[in-house]
């Protein structure tokens, strides 16, 4: 073992120290040469979840793969300039979500073991991804910059200069959950594999170029202002437009439900905490660290939301369809089980989901509606922090 933890109590480790100090990837080889205890397992899935955030960042940064205004998850988060960069391929994509897969199972290996009475103390801002692999921490690597975005337009700016959470028991769980999110995401890109159709735009793309020539004269057209967001588009329809590999979708379905599982654990454990100290998410009784404050009944209305949403996934409630009259709608569940390309037009019309179709009850948006009424303007950044 070439680190010391330091120990705030019998079973609390600062981790900041260490993160800090060397990053990431080393943390993690220090990490693993210490006996496992649940505060070291939770420490090590912690790491090990932020280093399959900072693996995508560094496949993104030696390609300048800018996703621009995409809003999905890992591909959304914020990118310095490569000056050196090598030229973009077409499978990059397939490669991050293929990481992203393996990397979130390898962490909630670790969070397994993080169970019982520990705590897990760790400044955030001083948490650094090496994304130009050059090993020291460079302006736009902290946390707070790259993936603190969004989170960070609601903090006070004192507390973007220090940050300290302790992790405990709940906090794995909400972790887990988390892994379980993006997992989940990676097997939708992967299950739509979109390498192909990525090769097939950018080779239209260099054509068109070709065809226009250095003469070209700027005129008024319908999508010169949108050009990324028509190719982006013209990549999604005709990535989903294809057979699915059924085994990724099974494995999206499966985390989400573990996801919705995982988030359940969260609140009963956090319903049990008896302490009020330095809380990622609080409970009843709780102050948050990041000095956000949570409405009492945020629990109830949070886990009526995930309850549709696995209600949705087991196909306990259907998906109304306009063709149905309100009398029944897609089977979501049979959909996934045996899943099919995404033809917009026939799924629209109803030929395409005619097979999934059945009377039954329907979902509707009640209880999204009283979450989002609950935070008004920022109940995108809540579902975002609660997952």
């Amino acid at each position: 073992m070439f680190w010391t933890a330091s120990v705030a109590a019998a079973q609390d480790i600062d981790l900041t120290p260490l993160v800090s100090s060397v990053g990431l990837s080393d943390t993690i080889l220090a990490l693993e040469q210490d006996p496992p205890t649940p505060g070291r397992d939770f420490a090590l899935g912690g790491v090990r979840f932020l280093h399959g955030i900072e693996k995508t960042l560094q496949l993104r940064y030696r390609h300048n793969a800018n996703f621009g205004d995409l809003e999905l998850p890992v591909l959304r988060l914020p990118l310095p300039d490569n000056p050196n960069a090598t030229p973009f391929y077409p499978g990059l994509v397939t490669d991050l979500m293929a990481g992203v897969v393996a990397d979130m199972d390898v962490a909630q290996t670790a969070l397994t073991g993080a169970t019982g009475d520990f705590g897990v103390t760790l400044d955030l801002t001083r948490v650094w991804f090496d994304i130009n692999e050059n090993g020291r921490a460079d302006a736009g690597e902290p946390l707070m910059s790259a993936a603190g975005a969004a989170l960070g337009r609601a903090l006070p700016a004192e507390r973007l200069n220090s940050l300290t959470i302790r992790f405990d028991s709940a906090d794995a769980a909400w972790l887990t959950a988390y892994t379980h999110l993006l997992e989940a995401f990676g097997h939708l890109v992967l299950a739509f594999d979109p390498t192909e159709v990525i090769a097939e735009v950018n080779d239209t793309i260099d054509r068109m170029a070709e065809l226009r020539g250095p003469d070209a004269v700027n005129q008024v057209y319908l999508f010169l202002s949108e050009e990324d967001a028509v190719d982006n588009i013209a990549v999604l329809y005709g990535a989903v437009n294809r057979p699915p590999e059924v085994a990724h979708i099974h494995a999206m379905r499966d985390n989400l439900l573990a996801m919705v599982a995982q988030n359940r654990r969260f609140w009963d454990l956090v319903a049990e905490e008896p302490d009020n100290d330095r809380e990622w998410i609080p409970g009843a009784g709780q102050i948050s660290a990041l000095g956000i404050e949570m409405p009492a009944n945020t629990k109830e209305r949070w886990l009526a939301v995930l309850t549709d949403a696995e209600d949705i996934l087991l196909g306990k409630q259907l998906i109304g369809h306009w063709r149905l009259g309100g009398q029944g709608g897609v089977n979501l569940a049979k959909l996934l089980q045996d899943p099919v390309p995404v033809d917009i037009v026939t799924w629209v019309q109803g030929h395409g989901l005619i097979d999934y179709m059945e009377r039954g009850p329907l979902v509707d948006d009640a209880n999204l509606r009283l979450f989002q009424e609950m935070f008004r303007g920022d109940a995108l950044l809540f579902m975002v922090w609660l997952n």
